[in-house]
């Protein structure tokens, strides 16, 4: 973590100025697994919203949203969900959540949301906690039942299942 935060410094001081150095630890635990160009894109996104908000400095509400907006692309607020497709959207997300809640070899869910992005109806986001690039038959298997964890939420619940799951079939 600790070169992490020296990478995040040096980009982020090359010319925008964060509001507290605290923030790096933060940042570094976030940004596990990402590119220094996702990193430096995350910062550039993160210094244009701080600018178009009228703020001096970026605060951790302008890095969660380049974070964002950099791994799952803008949100699309003007998609207006019908109150079905809010309660599909929402059982699904949270299948998966509550899967990797108790899956043991699962990231841990930073953040479930329902506002569309990119292709996506609404994300259920996890942190790794590690760069690990091996994966155990385990963890697949795991991740197998986190994936489909949605579509089960969708069938338990609605009784019926739709095609928002097709991604997680895909991957």
């Amino acid at each position: 973590c600790q070169n992490r935060e020296s990478f995040i410094i040096f980009i982020s001081l090359n010319d925008k100025r964060i509001h507290s150095y605290e923030n790096f630890k933060n940042i570094a635990k976030r940004t596990v697994g990402m590119s220094g160009a996702d990193l430096e894109n995350m910062l550039n996104e993160a210094a244009l919203l701080a600018v178009r908000r009228g703020k001096k400095q970026i605060t951790m509400s302008e890095i969660d949203e380049g974070h964002d907006r950099v791994l799952m692309g803008p949100a699309k607020v003007t998609h207006k969900y019908t109150d079905h497709e809010k309660r599909v959207v929402a059982y699904h997300e949270a299948g998966h959540a509550i899967a990797s809640y108790y899956l043991e070899t699962q990231d841990k869910v930073h953040q479930v949301t329902v506002i569309q992005r990119g292709m996506a109806a609404g994300l259920t986001v996890t942190r790794p906690v590690t760069d690990d690039s091996h994966m155990t038959r385990t963890k697949m298997r795991e991740t197998i039942i986190m994936l489909l964890g949605g579509r089960v939420a969708e069938e338990i619940v609605l009784d019926d299942i739709c095609t928002g799951a097709s991604n997680d079939l895909e991957r």
